[in-house]
């Protein structure tokens, strides 16, 4: 009993967890825009990445000094994936809005569980499959209008992040265990940046405005530091289609916060949209 109930309640502060964590996502959609008109998507993502690297090297050097050969490898497998995926949308974000693009970034939601299936060969329940295309359709609402549905390249680059970022989020909950999670995020942070590095353009610095600089603060300390260590530690207590379920309400606080930053009215179809996405999360937890 003792052992059941411990579980229940690290399956509970998982989902926390991965809550707080789509809350901090959701707003480094508006953090990586205003970033974006001063910088580079790779000034962006070498600063980000080995900035947060330079932070858990000092909060957890002890752990990073003992760290074994499989932390370094999976750590740098999943820089790669991070690498491609965060191209993809810094990239796809020049030519397509915050709304749209946090719905089409979550559509992993649909990718996770066929990337599960093709990668661990585990049955998936049909529940999951049905939840996950709920949760698609209550994203398309939220973020979809009759004016954007014409897909243009930063769209496509957009979806291309979400097939990535199903692939870390399938890796990192079912291939990655029993590693020490905070060595292993450093080594997957200084890859990401180190693989950007190379194409770091410093022209425009001077020229940085208070936004940017906001944008970047958020997005090294918030968003890549805290919220990328907390996924990685999460998903070692909960089932990856149940993550990527909780992790796609990013889309709902990034369309929040970009109508409270932007002032654009929310209607009954993006409310409507919200609601069956939470319907969706309900439901991957109810037992039949």
């Amino acid at each position: 009993m003792k052992g059941i109930h411990s579980h229940n309640s690290n399956m509970i502060l998982a989902d926390i967890t991965l809550l707080c964590t789509a809350a901090i996502w959701g707003g480094g959609f508006i953090a990586a825009k205003e970033a974006l008109g001063a910088l580079s998507s790779f000034t962006i993502l070498a600063s980000r990445f080995l900035l947060s690297a330079v932070f858990l090297f000092f909060l957890f050097y002890p752990r990073i000094r003992r760290a074994a050969t499989k932390e370094l490898r999976f750590g740098m497998f999943l820089g790669l994936i991070q690498y491609i995926a965060f191209i993809c949308q810094l990239e796809g974000l020049k030519t397509t809005t915050v709304e749209k693009q946090s719905f089409l970034v979550t559509s992993y939601v649909i990718f996770v569980p066929a990337l599960s299936w093709l990668i661990t060969k585990k049955h998936i329940h049909p529940r999951e499959i049905g939840c996950a295309l709920l949760a698609l359709c209550g994203l398309a609402l939220l973020c979809l209008h009759s004016d954007t549905l014409v897909l243009a390249s930063g769209d496509i680059l957009s979806i291309g992040f979400a097939v990535f970022f199903a692939l870390q989020i399938v890796y990192v909950g079912n291939v990655v265990k029993n590693a020490d999670i905070f060595s292993m995020t450093f080594f997957q942070f200084l890859t990401t940046g180190l693989l950007a590095l190379p194409f770091l353009d410093i022209s425009g610095l001077q020229q940085v405005s208070v936004s940017a600089i906001y944008g970047m603060l958020y997005l090294v300390i918030l968003n890549t530091t805290f919220a990328f260590l907390a996924q990685n530690l999460a998903q070692q207590y909960t089932k990856d289609t149940h993550a990527s379920l909780i992790i796609s309400l990013e889309s709902v606080f990034g369309f929040f916060m970009a109508v409270w930053f932007y002032h654009d009215p929310v209607t009954l179809q993006e409310g409507a949209g919200c609601l069956i996405m939470m319907a969706a999360i309900i439901l991957s937890k109810v037992k039949v």
